[in-house]
């Protein structure tokens, strides 16, 4: 098993998932590097949660007005009809960051492609940032990490 992690800041997620097919092509160009993968249903890894892409990719955004009753139950809100979870920056079960950061994933990482987990972290990102600027001060303009 191998963990590859791509981060950078900002929302340009379109450029940390292009360094992370770049890390895996040359990873997967080693003789002798084989990974376990089903044609039917793409790689397989140790947690059956991630079987398909084997990609799990987050973006950490600071959303404080969202946040500022000191819980995610807004930002979760708005999340959830996406089919994006909302977390503390140090993962499942830890705490939203004291400045309002969240981490914000796809729910769903069974059967899902690349190109949806891209794209529902860019639909999150822009309907959060919209919420986020209705319920006080104008959005962050990059105050996120993005990680893939």
């Amino acid at each position: 098993q191998l963990r590859i992690m791509c981060m950078a800041k900002g929302f340009k997620l379109n450029d940390v998932f292009d360094r992370l097919q770049t890390a895996l092509d040359a990873v997967e160009a080693i003789d002798g590097i084989e990974f376990a993968k089903s044609g039917k249903y793409g790689f397989v890894t140790s947690c059956p949660s991630n079987l398909g892409t084997g990609m799990r990719a987050s973006v950490h955004v600071k959303v404080p007005n969202l946040t500022s009753d000191g819980t995610d139950t807004k930002a979760k809100a708005a999340a959830k009809p996406l089919g994006l979870s909302v977390r503390g920056t140090g993962g499942e079960h830890t705490p939203i960051g004291a400045d309002g950061t969240i981490d914000l994933s796809p729910s769903n990482r069974l059967f899902i492609t690349e190109a949806e987990i891209i794209t529902k972290l860019y639909n999150g990102i822009k309907l959060l940032l919209e919420k986020e600027e209705a319920a006080g001060a104008p959005a962050p303009a990059a105050a996120a990490e993005a990680e893939a």
